[in-house]
C-alpha cells in the first residue's frame, strides 16, 4: 500500500510541477491588452518584497508610440513587474520594449508574462517572443481581434 501512495505521490508532483507559459496567438494577446505601445523604459526600482520572497518592482516607462489604449506620447505609465518569477519580464532601464499591457488600479501589468514584452534591439527588430514579428503584425492583430470562442453546451448530470 506505501508503495502505491509513493508511486501516485511522485506522480503527481512531476505532472504538476512542470509549467510553461501558454502562448496566445498575437491577435488574443493584442485582444486581452488594454494599451499597446513602443515605451522608453527610465526608472525600475524595488519597492518590497512578498512573503514568498518574490521582489516586487515597479517600472516607470515613457510613451514613444502609442497603438492601442488611449495613452499619449510621452505620457509616463507604472508598471509592476516581479523578480524571482519565471516567464516575468525584466525591464532594464534605457532600453526600449514594445508591451502589451493590463489595466490593475494606478499602474499596469504585462499581458502573459514575457510573451508581452518585445525588447526592440538596435537593428530595430524586436527579440524574444516577437522575434521574427513587425509593428504592422501587431496592427494587423489589433484590427483582426479573435472570434469568439465557441458557447460550451451545459452538462447535466
Amino acid at each position: 500500500m506505501k508503495k502505491i501512495a509513493v508511486t501516485f505521490l511522485m506522480l503527481i508532483l512531476a505532472v504538476g510541477g512542470y509549467s510553461m507559459i501558454e502562448t496566445l496567438s498575437l491577435e488574443e494577446l493584442a485582444s486581452r491588452s488594454d494599451v499597446i505601445a513602443l515605451v522608453d523604459v527610465v526608472g525600475v526600482k524595488a519597492v518590497g518584497r512578498l512573503p514568498s520572497k518574490v521582489e516586487v518592482v515597479a517600472n516607470l516607462v515613457k510613451v514613444n508610440e502609442p497603438f492601442k489604449g488611449g495613452v499619449a506620447v510621452g505620457e509616463n505609465l507604472k508598471i509592476k513587474t516581479w523578480r524571482g518569477i519565471e516567464d516575468n519580464p525584466a525591464l532594464v532601464e534605457g532600453s526600449r520594449v514594445l508591451l502589451f499591457l493590463k489595466r490593475s488600479d494606478s499602474h499596469y501589468t504585462v499581458v502573459n508574462g514575457v510573451q508581452g514584452w518585445w525588447p526592440l534591439e538596435a537593428d530595430g527588430k524586436f527579440s524574444a517572443m516577437g522575434t521574427g514579428k513587425t509593428i504592422e503584425d501587431v496592427k494587423k492583430a489589433i484590427e483582426n481581434p479573435p472570434a469568439a470562442a465557441p458557447a460550451r453546451p451545459k452538462l447535466t448530470l
